[in-house]
C-alpha cells in the first residue's frame, strides 16, 4: 500500500513496519485530516488493518466520521448451513461491535450499520448501540436482526422508548436523533409510540423503513408533524398492522407489504413511486379508480402477487374489466403466481393504459393446477370466451417501450409464456433491449438454494433458440439470456 523502502535490519530481529526507513513513506506524512479521509474510504475491517502500517497509523481508522458497517455476511452464511453455531457466533458478533464502539473517536458518524442474526437475549446491547448512534449524532441508521433465512426470530429484539430513556435520560428527548436522515429497522419490533417518536424528533428524517415488527399496528404522518421533509416511506411485513395514514406534501416513495388494508392518502402530490406487495394488492385492484386518483404523478408502479395464486387471480380479474389511466407511469414492475395452464397476457393492459412506459419488467412464478382451488376461485380467467376477449383487447402498438425484463422465463414450451413474450415483441414496437433470465426469480434474493447448472444452461439454449426463430426486427435488438 506505502511505497516503504527496506533498511538492514540486525540478525534475529522481529521486522515490523517501523523497522523500514520512512524516507518514501510520504502517504504517512500527510496530515491528520487526510489520513482520515482516506480511512474514510475503506471499510471498517480494512480500516483497522492500517493500524499494522506503523505508529502514525495505529489509532487513524478510531475517527472514522463516515460509515461504520459490521459486515458478517460471510457468518450468516455459513450458519445458515449450519457450518458455524449460532451460540458461539451471536456473542462473538456483539463483542466485536461493542470492542470497536468502545474505541471510537470521532464525534459524529454519518451511517451505522449493524445487521446479524441476534434476538433479545442481546436487548442490553443494542440498546447501548442505538444509545452509542444517538450520541455520535448518526444520519443513516440501518439495524436488522433477521434470522438464518432472512425471516423473523421467535424472540426478537424490542425498541423501546422507555427503556432508552432510562438510559440516556434528557438527552434521549432534547437531542437524540436529530440529525438523523434515514432510518431502516427490520426485523425490530417497534411499536406506534417508537415510530411517532422518530417523527417527531428527527425534523431532518426522509427515509424511513420499518420491516418484519409485530407490535406496529397503526403509521399516521400528518402535515401537522415536525417532520415535513419525509420523501419515503416503506411498511412491509408487519402482520398486525390496521391503519396507515399519509398527509405529507414531500412524500415522493411510498412500499407496503403486508395484509389487507384501507390506506387513505390525502395530501401527496409528489408522490411518484409505489410499490404494494402481500394481500393488498387485492385492495389495489378493486379499488384501482380512488387510490390511484391519489397517484396523479405516478412514475414507478411495483406490484408484488407472488404470495399467492389467489391474489393474482383477483387481481387479474379485476384489472381485466377496469385498468386505472396511469398517464406519466414510466416503469411497471410486477411479481406473479400463477398456474402453469393460466393466460398471463392481463399486464399487457396496464403497458397499454401507460403511454409514457418505457420499462416493463415482469417475474414469474408458476405451480401446477390445484383443480380443488381453481374451483373455488370460479375458475378466474379459464373459460375461453374470458382469454378470447383478453386476446383481442391487447391487440395494440405501444411507441415508448425501450426495454422488456423477464425473469423465471424458463420454458417457452408453456404456451402462455410463449404467448406474453410474442405478444411483448408486437406491442413495443421501439423496443431496443430485451432481458431474459431463467432462474426463479427467488433466486435472486436466495442465491443459496440449490440449482442444477446443466439444466439451466439447457433452459437458456432453448429460449436463446426461440427468441432467433420469432423475432424479426429490421433494426437490432439487445438481447441478455441469463
Amino acid at each position: 500500500m506505502l511505497p516503504l523502502k527496506k533498511r538492514s535490519l540486525l540478525k534475529g530481529k522481529r521486522a515490523t513496519m517501523d523497522d523500514y526507513h520512512d524516507h518514501d513513506d510520504r502517504i504517512s506524512k500527510l496530515p491528520d485530516d487526510i489520513l482520515v479521509l482516506i480511512i474514510n474510504c475503506l471499510s471498517l475491517r480494512d480500516a483497522a488493518r492500517t493500524s499494522v502500517l506503523s505508529r502514525r497509523w495505529k489509532n487513524q481508522w478510531t475517527l472514522i466520521s463516515g460509515t461504520m458497517e459490521f459486515d458478517a455476511s460471510t457468518t450468516m452464511e455459513d450458519m445458515r448451513w449450519l457450518r458455524k453455531e449460532r451460540s458461539f457466533e451471536r456473542p462473538r458478533y456483539a463483542n466485536w461491535v461493542n470492542r470497536v464502539m468502545a474505541r471510537h473517536m470521532s464525534s459524529k458518524l454519518d451511517e451505522l450499520k449493524i445487521c446479524f442474526d441476534l434476538d433479545n437475549s442481546f436487548s442490553i446491547d443494542i440498546n447501548n448501540w442505538v444509545g452509542f448512534a444517538a450520541v455520535k449524532e448518526v444520519k443513516k441508521l440501518n439495524l436488522g436482526f433477521p434470522g438464518r433465512w432472512g425471516g423473523m426470530l421467535r424472540n426478537p429484539y424490542c425498541l423501546s422508548i422507555s427503556t432508552l430513556s432510562n438510559r440516556m435520560g434528557q438527552k434521549l428527548n432534547s437531542e437524540a436523533f436529530s440529525s438523523l436522515t434515514d432510518l431502516n429497522l427490520s426485523f425490530v419490533n417497534v411499536n406506534d409510540e417508537v415510530v411517532e417518536y422518530f417523527l417527531a424528533k428527527s425534523p431532518n428524517l426522509v427515509n424511513l423503513c420499518i420491516k418484519g415488527s409485530n407490535s406496529l399496528v397503526k403509521v399516521k404522518v400528518s402535515e401537522s408533524d415536525p417532520v415535513l421533509n419525509l420523501k419515503s416511506l416503506k411498511i412491509l411485513e408487519c402482520p398486525l398492522i390496521k391503519l396507515i395514514n399519509i398527509s405529507t406534501p414531500k412524500l415522493v416513495s411510498f412500499g407496503y407489504d403486508g395484509p389487507l388494508i384501507d390506506m387513505p392518502f390525502k395530501k401527496v402530490p409528489h408522490l411518484s413511486e409505489v410499490y404494494f406487495g402481500g394481500n393488498n394488492t387485492i385492495s389495489l385492484a378493486n379499488q384501482s379508480k380512488e387510490l390511484f386518483g391519489y397517484f396523479s404523478m405516478l412514475k414507478i408502479l411495483k406490484l408484488d402477487m407472488s404470495s399467492s395464486v389467489y391474489n393474482f387471480n383477483r387481481v387479474a380479474r379485476a384489472f381485466e374489466t377496469q385498468v386505472p389511466a396511469l398517464s406519466n407511469l414510466e416503469q411497471l414492475e410486477l411479481s406473479i403466481m400463477a398456474y402453469c395452464d393460466q393466460c398471463i397476457l392481463w399486464p399487457c393492459l396496464m403497458i397499454k393504459a401507460a403511454p409514457l412506459l418505457h420499462r416493463f419488467s415482469m417475474k414469474m412464478m408458476f405451480k401446477c393446477t390445484d383443480q380443488d382451488l381453481y374451483d373455488r376461485n370460479d375458475q378466474l380467467l379459464s373459460n375461453e370466451d374470458q382469454i378470447r376477449k383478453l386476446r383481442e383487447a391487447v391487440l395494440f402498438t405501444h411507441e415508448s417501450v425501450k426495454e422488456v425484463e423477464l425473469y423465471g422465463f424458463s420454458d417457452h414450451r408453456n404456451i402462455h409464456m410463449a404467448e406474453l413474450w410474442l405478444r411483448l415483441v408486437d406491442i413495443a414496437v421501439s423496443l431496443e433491449k430485451v432481458t431474459i433470465d431463467v432462474r426463479h426469480p427467488c433466486l435472486k434474493e436466495s442465491p443459496w438454494l440449490n440449482v442444477k447448472t446443466q439444466e439451466l444452461d439447457k433452459a437458456r439454449d432453448r429460449i436463446r433458440l426461440f427468441v432467433q426463430k420469432h423475432l424479426h426486427r429490421p433494426k437490432p435488438i439487445d438481447i441478455l439470456v441469463l
